[in-house]
């Protein structure tokens, strides 16, 4: 039984912080993968500002370190109204927790395919948090740049790969950038992004 993030997190378990950074007209800031991530051949994926905690760090701590490394910027962390315990198999469902700032999700997700751990699971404490100002400085390697997407975007990114320039079509845009993406590069969710996408789905 889940009642607090301890309990979603064993000591020892890999983990880390996710986060659903909404702005104000109600799109999505998401990071879209650097040269270090592995992705396929014409494909990045994208997914919430976030990071591995550290031995000893708790999560807010982590929150506020990743996103500093990431963007250069801090960011405020919000009270969710609930918490979602979407596990890796099996429906997912609404917990009580006893933490504050309540996160809004706690993601079991499994490592995909060609990564160094393919197939471990790494669980994803996902809080809803708000810019304190925009991107100044992206981290290259992790970050190549920041995509705002729409809600819809956001619901349907786990059942397709659009290209960039379909996104930016659909009313995406990209808030910031370490250098030039080409438009015709097809994006999908990771991590956060489709824990995101299924909160957003029942809702």
């Amino acid at each position: 039984m889940i009642q607090s993030i301890s309990d979603f997190c064993p000591e020892g378990a890999e983990a880390g912080v996710g986060l659903a950074l909404q702005e104000n007209d109600g799109h999505y800031l998401f990071f879209i993968a650097g040269p270090r991530h592995y992705c396929p051949p014409g494909e990045l994926f994208y997914a919430g500002i976030g990071g591995h905690r550290e031995p000893g760090e708790d999560w807010l701590a982590c929150a506020h370190r990743e996103v500093t490394e990431e963007v250069g910027t801090d960011v405020e962390i919000l009270s969710a109204p609930v918490t979602w315990f979407i596990p890796q198999s099996g429906l997912a469902r609404l917990v009580e927790v006893t933490d504050q700032p309540r996160p809004l999700a706690l993601y079991e997700m499994i490592h995909p395919a060609g990564t160094p751990r393919a197939g471990e699971m790494y669980r994803i404490v996902v809080y809803q948090a708000r810019l304190c100002s925009l991107p100044r400085k992206l981290q290259k390697d992790e970050v190549l740049a920041i995509i705002a997407l729409t809600r819809e975007q956001v619901i349907r990114g786990p059942e397709r790969k659009p290209t960039l320039t379909e996104l930016l079509e659909e009313g995406a845009r990209i808030v910031a950038s370490a250098e030039p993406i080409d438009s015709h590069v097809c994006l999908y969710p990771l991590g956060t992004a489709r824990a995101l996408a299924y909160v957003l789905r029942h809702v």
